[in-house]
């Protein structure tokens, strides 16, 4: 089933961002390669993470308004031949991973906290990167824009029924989840529209978004890995329970989405963006859910399944990614 959209439908300036920085030619800016150091540092040098705990949310929202300046309100404008791709992003994210990280967590898992845990990365939003990932991987760039887009504007209703209905009133305040969404999904949102209407604002971005997007979530990763680093370097039947359900939830997914759409008749393209959308959750987003309102422990599931994702995404790259054509 084919679903891809045409690219001058819809429109995202980080399309038109600095070869250099789309193509992340520089270290320093390749997202792989910070993400991967992040990931190290949180391991070897994470006890800095007390001081950087506090400025997880408020990094959050940040990454959530520059990641949102670079989608046009074009998207907005598709009617109804917008919905089938939208539905079937909210199918792969929510659905099919989201349904998958949730009956392994409470198969596998007995403590309430890492339950807890797995439930607030189904119940969030894609990833961020999802669109930049999409693009580097060579796919189709308008179905996981459509698909990101869907899954934020369904994380309002989405998000509380999914975790009140998985754990329950007692562990869970409806309350503080939608506080948590209009921090750092609504409030970006509306602060990305007033930014765009600002050419110049728009420029300056497009040349150092990239950069402080990178960075930022440097800043969220190592936190979230560096205040769990006693367990992870522990080796531990719970730990190695977390990376079972962790993998299956990345790597797992990701390839069988893949083979799925293949055997469907979907465009190789088109074949990226369903692995993609279908392997990627906001662990940051989970993470810092979990760090305020459960606990370093319930944010342990978002540490282990940020490190399968960055894999992930490395192994993707030399993988199924369209490479491009010489010449």
């Amino acid at each position: 089933m084919q679903l891809l959209l045409k690219p001058d439908s819809i429109k995202a300036d980080f399309l038109s961002m600095p070869p250099e920085e789309a193509c992340g030619m520089s270290l320093l800016r390749n997202n792989s390669f910070i993400l991967a150091l992040a990931l190290v540092a949180g391991v070897a040098v994470g006890h800095g993470a007390v001081y950087t705990r506090a400025a997880v949310t408020p990094l959050l929202a940040v990454i959530m308004t520059l990641s949102l300046v670079g989608v046009s309100s074009d998207v907005f404008r598709g009617g109804t031949r917008l919905v089938r791709p939208a539905l079937l992003a909210l199918f792969l994210n929510y659905v099919l991973l989201g349904g998958v990280l949730m009956l392994l967590a409470f198969l596998l898992l007995d403590d309430t906290n890492l339950r807890a845990g797995y439930v607030l990365i189904a119940a969030v939003p894609p990833a961020v990167a999802v669109i930049p990932f999409t693009y580097k991987l060579g796919g189709d760039v308008p179905f996981t824009l459509v698909g990101s887009v869907a899954g934020h504007m369904a994380a309002f209703v989405l998000t509380p029924v999914i975790t009140l209905l998985a754990l329950g009133s007692s562990l869970v305040e409806p309350r503080q989840l939608v506080m948590a969404l209009l921090q750092l999904i609504a409030l970006p949102f509306l602060v990305s529209r007033l930014l765009r209407r600002s050419q110049a604002v728009i420029r300056w971005l497009n040349a150092y978004r990239g950069a402080l997007l990178n960075w930022g979530f440097f800043v969220v990763v190592y936190t979230i890995i560096g205040l769990n680093r006693g367990a992870l370097m522990t080796f531990s039947p719970v730990l190695l329970r977390l990376g079972a359900i962790s993998f299956i939830g990345t790597f797992g997914l990701a390839y069988t989405v893949y083979l799925a759409a293949r055997f469907a008749g979907a465009t190789r393209q088109g074949r990226i963006s369903y692995a993609v959308m279908g392997a990627w959750k906001n662990y940051g987003l989970a993470g810092a859910i979990a760090l305020v309102y459960f606990g370093e422990v319930a944010a342990l599931p978002a540490a282990v399944t940020t490190a399968f994702a960055i894999v992930n995404f490395i192994g993707l790259g030399m993988t199924i990614a369209v490479k491009p054509t010489a010449g």
